[in-house]
């Protein structure tokens, strides 16, 4: 099956600094090469669209000067303007660049990622809009995934456009989304280091490389977030860029949870009747991805619902909604900070 592949290099690292002094985590050696070069050599192996998305055109040149030669085919473009730098930006403009119909996406930073766990993630993305790992705690790998091209195309605009940045979002969103469990990657990847992250300089010397794997959970899943027709989300996204949805068209939106909830939530401030809808819509997609073993996506539509919450200040929702929101956090082992445990 025929894939694009956007690796992206357009964040800042801050985890990555040393002392202050500001360095380019992509072009830190390891093991003798480039930790991105190793990323490259590995998705030449996949597929021979490669796109290296950055974060402006000034590293653009810096990176032509220094790829050009090995790399000659190697397509190197700037975050699209307009909408700062998130991950989901970056998505979307690997997605503009590409011209397969999948586009398989891998961060910078993950120098021992595996040629065959890449063909597993594209093999089982036929008729998906999302193909991505599941971890059996119920969290999700959106950086090493493959998405429909023309999913994330037809998405990105009005997501962007809320002040949405996280690349779940394009999951949320899905009709169809397949999610491939970890454990049936060892095959593979015996001991996982696909998806080692390079964090921390102190990283690049770990003889560590093993994940830590908490959970039971060992099937795939297949999601199916969203019932509505692609006509349908077609308009949603028209009456949320107008702002001028109604109650009956949210009604007909009935089983796309995230949709009803973006739409409702482009409606706040018509009323807080729609805030209502809101909280409620995403709570339900939240409770969804639950009974799905979708932790962490369900985490997200908590944090969404609870922001509506306490928008209205309705103390008894939002207090409901926090203590889901603790007890998830304490499933994927995430701190205040947001900051997962376990993998690396």
């Amino acid at each position: 099956m025929s894939v694009g592949i956007a690796i992206l290099s357009g964040g800042e690292s801050r985890r990555f600094q040393k002392h202050g002094s500001k360095s380019d985590k992509a072009l830190e050696i390891v093991d003798g090469k480039r930790m991105i070069e190793w990323v490259m050599d590995t998705a030449y192996q996949v597929s021979n669209e490669v796109v290296l998305v950055v974060k402006d055109e000034e590293k653009v040149r810096s990176y032509s000067d220094i790829f050009s030669k090995e790399y000659p085919d190697l397509l190197i473009v700037a975050d699209m303007n307009g909408f700062g730098h998130s991950p989901l930006v970056g998505l979307a403009t690997g997605a503009r660049s590409i011209e397969d119909d999948l586009m398989l996406v891998l961060p910078c930073d993950t120098p021992y990622l595996k040629e065959d766990v890449l063909e597993l993630l594209v093999d089982r993305a036929d008729d998906f809009d999302a193909t991505l790992p599941l971890w059996p705690d119920g969290k999700v790998e959106t950086l090493i995934a493959v998405y429909k091209r023309d999913h994330v195309l037809l998405c990105y605009p009005v997501l962007l456009s809320l002040g949405r940045w996280r690349p779940d979002d394009i999951v949320r969103a899905s009709k169809r989304s397949y999610l491939v469990n970890v454990e049936n990657m060892r095959e593979f990847d015996r001991k996982l280091d696909s998806f080692f992250n390079i964090n921390y300089p102190k990283d690049i010397k770990s003889k560590k490389r093993s994940v830590s794997i908490k959970g039971i959970m060992k099937e795939d899943k297949i999601l199916h977030p969203n019932k509505a027709s692609t006509r349908d989300i077609r308009e949603a996204i028209k009456h949320i860029s107008n702002r001028d949805a109604d109650v009956r068209f949210i009604d007909s939106l009935q089983g796309s949870p995230f949709w009803i909830a973006l739409t409702a939530s482009s409606l706040s401030d018509k009323g807080g009747e729609w805030l209502e809808y809101a909280g409620r819509s995403f709570e339900e997609e939240s409770d969804y991805y639950v009974r799905n073993g979708a932790n962490m996506l369900a985490l997200h539509a908590l944090v969404d619902s609870l922001s509506f919450w306490q928008r209205l200040n309705y103390v008894s929702d939002a207090g409901r909604v926090s203590e889901k929101v603790l007890h998830l956090r304490r499933e994927l082992g995430i701190d205040f900070e947001g900051k997962a445990h376990g993998l690396g």
